[in-house]
């Protein structure tokens, strides 16, 4: 029997106390109600998966998906020199090599497939609302009711639905695995004070932070188990013992907040992104207003998750003084200061709202990031606390313990049905942003995801209309810029098209210009500058992966521009790979015959003709040139 080395005030979960030692016991349930944990945790997983099924079937969206996969070649040739690679590497402003290693193993294991991704996303999510029902099983004294329905809200919550079945969320389930794993570990340590489960846990936050930044806060609810186990809190003894935990939280919160505003460690870093996500354009006042309405908004969601979506656009600047907005931090201290007031009274009320605090705190805007006033993913930790606050009170207050089961069990469907209803939303780029286009209509981001999306899927009208809104609010971006491009030129708008492809260009990280230099060569090509079309499929070879491709592009453009020579060496280099071999020779033919050679002019012509009898246009030039086919 393991010596005690907590205790706690609460009596309304029993144990037994003898000399100084602690049985724990699983807190009687009333009325012959019973519950055993093995139970719970096949009920937990049936219901997170029928929450959670409706977006295996879901496609890769283009948020964030292209960088963390579609068009990341690290994941899509998982190669072992590329996953080495990717533990030096900065993806979509963030640095978490783990993560980035997990989806490398998704994509050489099962794929490059979308399916895969999610569902191991939803099976980390399945694991983490165990560990949810096993920390509160911690926290309740084996109280396996309470531990069961807060474990249940917490997986099938809808506002969850970001951070699981959004792929390039894979960061949010698997810090929060090893987030849980550390308090678990923590737990223990107290209960048994061996020195071994601080330094696990230590190690489980380590791995929480390599997987996401947002783990930092961490030692902060480490400090709140210690209150909740009669350990104090802000004691010299707790902060001493958690000062290497403080000291990594320190080291990854300055890398994310450089990595965020576009740095790269001095080189150390290979960056795939150019642009920063930290913003300096709001006021302190204005943070403070907008991360406090981010509070209560989340808040709110928690007990109504309803008008959901991805992007949640700031206001614009003539709504600032809103009166949502300007009460909203004397309405969240009133909250924070009552929460005080509860620190000796209801521990539960301090710990649960603390702990919702500590963990959302850093991505509460009163630091900018992003264009977003707020995000689903963000409450995915945090809501632990709020949940576990509302059924560790319920069940004080409600002597049925039955009618607090079954309870909890009629209301579950219908967070399932939300649950499942977003994951839909998720489908594809087009039903993501047409989603956030019902409650964000003036949003520029999302015009010009929609705008992107309609690019891909060839509705032309619907990319200028989308588009050109976004353009009229101060968007830039290259693909945007791309995708306009593309739909002037498929409308016959030759000059407007090389305008904004010259955008795309100049606004495109190093590692997606080739695609607006090969656009623009194509569409140069077509309005007869061919020199200048030549010159951009060079830039295009030069800057791709696969620089045959553009090869019989600017062979062809140097040809139509007069530069024989240079149109004579594209095509020899293609008859020597084998590409458009029989259309390489006749071309070819065409360059050595500008160029004075007659007879070699011939000789390709009759190459062409031995290859391929029915090669209509090497026989016309044979005629041409006076001999018979």
């Amino acid at each position: 029997m393991a010596k005690n080395k907590y205790t706690t005030k609460q009596n309304q979960t029993p144990h037994t106390s003898i000399n100084s030692r602690v049985v724990v016991q699983q807190a009687p349930l009333k009325e012959g109600f019973s519950l055993s944990p093995t139970t719970a945790y096949i009920i937990l997983g049936i219901a997170v998966l029928l929450a959670f099924v409706g977006g295996f079937s879901n496609g890769f969206v283009n948020w964030d998906d292209q960088m963390y996969a579609t068009e990341n070649t690290m994941i899509q040739k998982p190669t072992f020199a590329n996953l080495i690679r990717l533990l030096t590497v900065e993806c979509a402003l963030n640095y978490h090599p783990l993560t980035l290693v997990t989806l490398w193993f998704n994509s050489a294991l099962f794929g490059q497939g979308s399916t895969s991704f999610i569902v191991t996303n939803t099976l980390i999510h399945i694991i983490n609302t165990f560990l949810v029902f096993k920390f509160t099983q911690q926290l309740s004294r084996n109280n396996t009711l309470v531990s069961f329905l807060v474990a249940l809200f917490w997986g099938i919550h809808p506002m969850h639905v970001e951070s699981v079945t959004w792929i390039s969320e894979r960061k949010d389930v698997l810090y929060t695995m090893f987030f849980f794993l550390a308090c678990i570990q923590y737990v223990k340590y107290l209960e048994k004070n061996e020195r071994k489960l601080l330094i696990y846990c230590f190690i489980l936050f380590i791995l929480s932070c390599l997987s996401k930044a947002m783990a930092v806060v961490l030692p902060l609810v480490l400090m709140l188990i210690d209150y909740w186990f009669d350990k104090g809190f802000l004691t010299v003894k707790n902060l001493t013992q958690k000062i290497p935990f403080f000291i990594v939280a320190l080291l990854f919160g300055a890398l994310a907040v450089h990595v965020q505003g576009g740095g790269n460690l001095g080189g150390k870093l290979e960056k795939m992104t150019l642009d920063v996500a930290l913003s300096d354009a709001l006021t302190l006042g204005d943070r403070i207003k907008f991360g406090f309405y981010g509070f209560l908004v989340y808040i709110f969601k928690l007990f109504i998750p309803i008008r959901q979506h991805n992007f949640y656009a700031y206001p614009s600047p003539d709504k600032y003084g809103a009166i949502q907005y300007v009460t909203a931090p004397i309405w969240a201290l009133i909250i924070l200061g009552g929460t005080v007031f509860f620190y000796r009274r209801k521990k539960e009320v301090f710990f649960g709202i603390m702990f919702f605090f500590f963990t959302i705190v850093l991505v509460l805007q009163f630091l900018s990031v992003g264009g977003a006033i707020l995000a689903e993913r963000y409450t995915y930790i945090p809501y632990f606390g709020i949940i576990f606050l509302v059924f560790y009170g319920l069940y004080q207050k409600i002597s049925s313990k039955k009618l607090l089961f079954y309870g909890g069990l009629l209301l579950a469907p219908v967070f399932i049905y939300l649950t499942y209803k977003q994951t839909l939303t998720y489908k594809d780029t087009g039903t993501l942003f047409s989603n956030s286009y019902k409650y964000e209509p003036e949003s520029p981001v999302v015009n010009e995801n929609l705008a992107n999306h309609f690019g891909r899927s060839g509705e032309i009208d619907q990319v200028i209309r989308y588009g050109e809104y976004a353009v009229s609010k101060g968007v830039q971006s290259y693909a945007l810029m791309g995708a306009l491009a593309n739909a002037y030129y498929l409308k016959g708008n030759m000059p407007k098209a090389l305008e904004l492809y010259q955008k795309s260009i100049d606004n495109s990280p190093e590692h997606r210009k080739f695609v607006a230099y090969y656009n623009r060569g194509i569409a140069n090509r077509d309005a007869g500058n061919y020199a200048q079309s030549a010159a951009d499929f060079t830039k295009a070879m030069e800057l791709g992966q696969n620089r045959n491709t553009y090869l019989p592009f600017r062979a062809f453009a140097n040809l139509k521009a007069n530069k024989f020579q240079e149109a004579y060496d594209d095509y020899s280099t293609m008859i020597n790979l084998g590409i458009a071999v029989d259309t390489a020779y006749n071309d070819r033919a065409v360059a050595r015959y500008s160029m004075g050679d007659k007879q070699g002019a011939i000789k390709d012509l009759k190459e062409v003709m031995k290859r391929n009898p029915n090669y209509k246009d090497a026989r016309e030039n044979l005629i041409k040139l006076g001999v018979q086919p």
